[in-house]
Order: C-alpha cells, then sequence, then structure tokens
C-alpha cells in the first residue's frame, strides 16, 4: 500500500484508508467464518484483496460482496474511484507485483458492478 496519493484533492494515505473501512466495520485482516463456510444465499470472498486504481492494494480479508456490497460502493464514492475485489491467490505471492491494469483484470467484482 503506497501513501501519499491524491485522491478527491485530498490527501489520501494509509491511515485514512483504514478509518475509512474501520468505520464500517470492515477492519483488514476480517475473517466473517472460522469454517470458511458462505451463509446461505450469498457469495463471499475469502482472504479477498482490494485494489483501486490510484493506488493498487487497499485492503484485505474475508468479504461476503451479498451483505458487503452496499459498505464497498459506500468506500469508493467516498475515495471517488471504483474498488476492485480479488481472490487472495490473484493479488499475494508472486502476482503482488504485477500491473494494476493486470489485478484489476483479474477482478472478481466491482463497485461499478450490480450488487451480488
Amino acid at each position: 500500500m503506497t501513501a501519499g496519493h491524491l485522491i478527491n484533492g485530498g490527501k489520501i494515505n494509509n491511515m485514512n484508508i483504514d478509518e475509512i473501512f474501520n468505520k464500517r466495520k470492515l477492519r483488514i485482516g476480517r475473517t466473517i467464518s472460522g469454517g470458511k463456510i458462505a451463509p446461505q444465499g450469498c457469495v463471499c470472498i475469502w482472504n479477498a484483496n482490494i485494489i483501486i486504481k490510484s493506488m493498487g492494494k487497499i485492503w484485505y480479508g474475508d468479504l461476503n460482496l451479498t451483505s458487503d456490497g452496499n459498505l464497498l460502493k459506500e468506500i469508493a464514492e467516498e475515495l471517488g474511484e471504483p474498488l476492485y475485489v480479488l481472490r487472495e491467490m490473484d493479488a499475494r505471492f508472486e502476482n503482488e507485483n504485477d500491473s494494476v491494469d493486470l489485478l484489476i483484470s483479474k477482478a472478481k467484482w466491482s463497485t461499478d458492478k450490480e450488487l451480488i
């Protein structure tokens, strides 16, 4: 996570990003199910990574896209750009240094799409 990029004309850094997620109870490293079992009717991505074009990876943890989608859309609105949700393997390990455009192409969902 690179600090200090300008978003919406204001200086945003990792602390600000963390606060934006935390106030919606989406803390970094969040676990929603110890057994990694999705609630019935929900789409979950375990160990998800969230990236934005201007900064790259800004968040990781478990996501229930069905119930968290609106919160992610709020965050995107606050940051002024879409959030892209990737699986763990698509944005970690040997893929961490891939270009942001390549990572975006691997996104399983983004905030500019309909809710799941």
